[in-house]
């Protein structure tokens, strides 16, 4: 069941002081179709019914996420600024803090994550071209001093 409080100035209201709704996991699960699609996104839920046919990647690809904490497949997938902005639209309220994992599993993004996860899909891809470069370079100059 949602309930409403304050936003208390910790950044999760999306209006400043506006009231925030609180979702229990046990209510955005049951939104898991077509009809009616939330996920969790950093302890944020969003309604994202009507992006469904809208997403560059398919529906599909939503609705396997639905009604669950979506976070570590949106932060595998490496979505831009401009995506994230999006999100804003679809914001319905947070987690229930109670539902929060403690460890920080449903927590804000930080930055550390993203770059965490930007080198990794970008540092082998950078080294192999440097490296292909080196090579071809070496190759090229004994094919000439030959």
């Amino acid at each position: 069941m949602a309930t409403a409080g304050a936003s208390g100035g910790d950044g999760k209201g999306q209006g400043g002081d506006a009231p925030v709704t609180y979702y229990r996991l046990e209510e955005v699960a049951k939104r898991n179709s077509a009809e009616e699609t939330w996920m969790v996104i950093h302890g944020r839920v969003y309604d994202i019914t009507r992006f469904l046919s809208e997403h560059p990647g398919g529906e599909e690809v939503l609705l396997e996420q639905a009604g669950a904490d979506a976070t570590e497949s949106f932060e595998d997938v490496g979505h831009s600024p401009d995506a994230r902005e999006m999100l804003k639209q679809y914001y319905i309220g947070d987690v229930h803090p109670s539902d929060l994992k403690p460890e920080g599993g449903s927590k804000d993004p930080s930055k550390k994550s993203t770059c965490k996860s930007y080198w990794a899909y970008w540092i082998v891809p950078v080294v192999g071209a440097v490296l292909i470069g080196f090579l071809y370079r070496h190759f090229m100059s004994e094919s000439r001093s030959s």
